[in-house]
């Protein structure tokens, strides 16, 4: 009797290891098809704000003082100073950088030397949303679950986004954070997490 009891009991556990595979292979699949998703929905957005520089020219207004740079680093040379605001051509942006163009110069200027406005707001999380959605796909696929792995594991936090020189932290609840000077926590507004 005590045979058949262990017999019927390792069917049942090798039925709901089979169960659990399949199920993480479902998972897999469904993520991976998200992930095709959200990029086709990146580029659908970014293509609405390359059709309006082709269609209207994209345009912002860079401050006084702007620096155009011949490429998109602190340290590339310097091509013009703006000596006031002007009106320029927005091509692209990437890290930080607007690449535009204004009369017959074009090169790279820092996002902070650009006004805000929504449009330009949009554009940039377009863009850096196609950006990282098109990095995550050329990457490995297994270098993106390991990253995952890595984040479950830790307790203090979910993720880290880098802006404007500090280290955002998503806390456990939530909460968004970055490590002052002084070592102590110092909590900001949770969509500088996301």
């Amino acid at each position: 009797m005590s045979v058949l009891v262990h017999s019927q009991v390792e069917g049942n556990l090798y039925e709901l290891e089979n169960k659990k595979k399949q199920f993480k292979f479902e998972i897999e699949n469904l993520t991976d098809s998200i992930k095709i998703i959200n990029l086709k929905i990146a580029k659908i957005e970014s293509g609405k704000f390359l059709k309006k520089i082709k269609d209207s020219t994209f345009t912002g207004i860079a401050i006084k003082g702007a620096k155009l740079k011949k490429d998109s680093n602190v340290f590339a040379d310097i091509i013009t100073t703006f000596e006031e605001d002007v009106e320029v051509i927005i091509l692209d942006y990437k890290n930080g950088y607007f690449e535009i163009c204004k009369n017959s110069l074009s090169g790279y200027m820092n996002e902070m030397w650009l006004k805000k406005s929504d449009l330009v707001s949009n554009f940039i999380q377009s863009r850096k949303a196609e950006l990282k959605l098109n990095h995550r796909k050329n990457g490995s696929s297994s270098n993106y679950t390991s990253s995952l792995k890595r984040t479950k594991r830790s307790n203090s936090y979910k993720s880290t986004t880098r802006k404007r020189y500090r280290t955002y932290i998503k806390g456990t609840r939530g909460g968004c954070y970055y490590i002052n000077s002084r070592g102590n926590k110092t909590y900001v507004d949770r969509s500088l997490c996301n």
